[in-house]
């Protein structure tokens, strides 16, 4: 006979990761509770969940100098962020809906030694860079010694410098970083321009050290330090430089003159400056799956379904777009193109490159970022006439020491839609998905059965599949007809 309980929560929740779930911030069997921060919420945890997470907890409630506390306050935690760091602990999952929310996240993650969270902090920052808030990522990536996460850091500020001078965060750097952005070769914006965004940095790390710029001229060159030497003052023109630079105090009186003298083709001895040129955006390099020779004529149709590639690049770098194949009739495409969360809707003419091929690019707004070894997938919707097409295609691609390898997207069959491709998985990963049409189901098990009839000379031997049965039992069927056993 099957007992009933009242407060039977186990038999809904099919796997362990439900249950974590069901457990996480759940007084039921807590041992352990949390406080964070000026917060007065109290979180309840279980320690085996947490010990069995990090080494930290751990040595906190098991080591030889375990506490007995049953509260715990955490005084560097936010509470939403402790929230998701502790979710994590119990589902594999966490809920991180900004930069800053993910920063506050990865502090945590590195403290207790949670590296599956640390990584998954890293690539929600790795996507949430932008230029107003690249070099607050930067700063948390060096202090965490995440040298990925501070080298795509340094590829946006590169595409982006202008807008990346210009935002707040700037002016809160460190001075060994204001020094490597100085140092850079690559950088999308004008010396002069660069100056005035240093000028800026000096006045307000003055201003945080308490010094008096009016009364005190030489503090912008004290703060700034060597440093200086890396502004390209001599790849600026020779108005820039005494419009903006001569009279801010950076430079000596004696270092001014020096500098004219130099743009007037005298040389200086001892002169700390060198002739530099003119720092330049990073290059756009092009991958083409396709030689000239294996670019067909014959016509490619476009039925209003969609065409999918996978792709992977051995290094970090930006995606700036594709170049499609049109026809030689000079005629309009309109192509909805996606990549990651980028998607853009336009329409495009075709033309001839220097080869006689008939094309069309397609350039993103802004550039998505790619990670090493990351499978990315590009879907391209085109509404057009037919157009050139090419064949064996190749499956690697190098230019210089960047290899992108290319992949036909298997899983892109039309079947499902982009939304429901996306939601499966995380349906299996145990998240709540909601308004998906797909009920769970088990999975069928198959049975290795040795099947023998008694007092006759007959054996069979096979794998069956679990099925369920219109009363909704599941079981092997083994159908024995007459003339195979009796």
């Amino acid at each position: 006979m099957a007992f009933k309980y009242h407060d039977d929560w186990q038999s809904s929740k099919k796997t362990v990761l439900q249950r974590n779930a069901y457990m996480f911030d759940n007084e039921l069997l807590s041992d352990v509770s949390f406080t964070c921060g000026q917060s007065s919420r109290i979180f309840h945890a279980h320690k085996y969940v947490l010990a069995t997470s990090s080494a930290v907890f751990y040595a906190m409630f098991y080591g030889n100098l375990a506490q007995n506390k049953s509260l715990i306050c955490i005084p560097d935690a936010e509470e939403d962020s402790f929230e998701e760091f502790l979710r994590f602990l119990y589902t594999d999952h966490c809920k991180i809906t900004s930069a800053e929310n993910a920063i506050q996240v990865m502090y945590l993650a590195k403290k207790y030694i949670i590296s599956s969270l640390v990584e998954k902090c890293c690539k929600v920052l790795e996507v949430s860079i932008k230029p107003d808030n690249v070099f607050a990522v930067m700063a948390q990536a060096v202090q965490f010694d995440e040298k990925e996460l501070e080298a795509k850091c340094w590829g946006v500020v590169s595409l982006h410098t202008q807008e990346c001078i210009n935002s707040e965060a700037f002016c809160n750097i460190a001075s060994h970083t204001l020094n490597t952005l100085l140092k850079k070769e690559t950088l999308a914006i004008s010396e002069v321009e660069l100056f005035k965004g240093v000028l800026r940095w000096t006045d307000s790390e003055c201003a945080r050290q308490g010094i008096n710029i009016e009364e005190d001229k030489t503090a912008r060159r004290r703060v700034l330090g060597d440093s200086v030497y890396e502004i390209r003052f001599l790849a600026m023109s020779q108005k820039d430089f005494a419009k903006h630079v001569s009279t801010t105090g950076i430079l000596t009186d004696a270092e001014s003159v020096s500098i004219f003298q130099k743009f007037n083709g005298l040389d200086v001895a001892g002169l700390k400056w060198e002739e530099h040129t003119k720092r330049q955006p990073p290059p756009i390099v092009s991958f083409s799956r396709f030689d000239l020779g294996n670019i067909s004529r014959e016509n490619w149709s476009y039925n209003g379904g969609s065409d999918a590639l996978t792709l992977t690049v051995n290094k970090s770098v930006f995606f700036h777009g594709v170049r499609l194949f049109g026809d030689s009739r000079g005629s309009q495409y309109e192509v909805k193109f996606a990549i990651k969360d980028e998607n853009i809707t336009d329409t495009y003419t075709s033309a001839a490159d220097n080869d006689g091929v008939y094309w069309y690019d397609v350039m993103l707004p802004k550039p998505v970022s790619l990670l090493p070894g990351e499978d990315v997938t590009i879907i391209a919707t085109i509404t057009g006439p037919e157009s050139y097409k090419g064949i064996n295609g190749k499956s690697s691609v190098k230019v210089d020491d960047i290899v992108e390898d290319f992949e036909n997207y298997v899983s892109f069959t039309g079947i499902l839609t982009d939304t429901e491709i996306t939601c499966i998985p995380e349906k299996l990963d145990g998240l709540d998905v909601k308004n998906l049409k797909w009920k769970e189901h088990e999975k069928w098990r198959q049975y290795e059965v040795n099947f023998t009839v008694k007092d006759k000379d007959q054996n069979i031997k096979g794998c069956y599949t679990s099925e369920e049965d219109i009363d909704g039992v599941s079981g092997s069927t083994m159908s024995c007809y007459q003339n195979q056993v009796l």
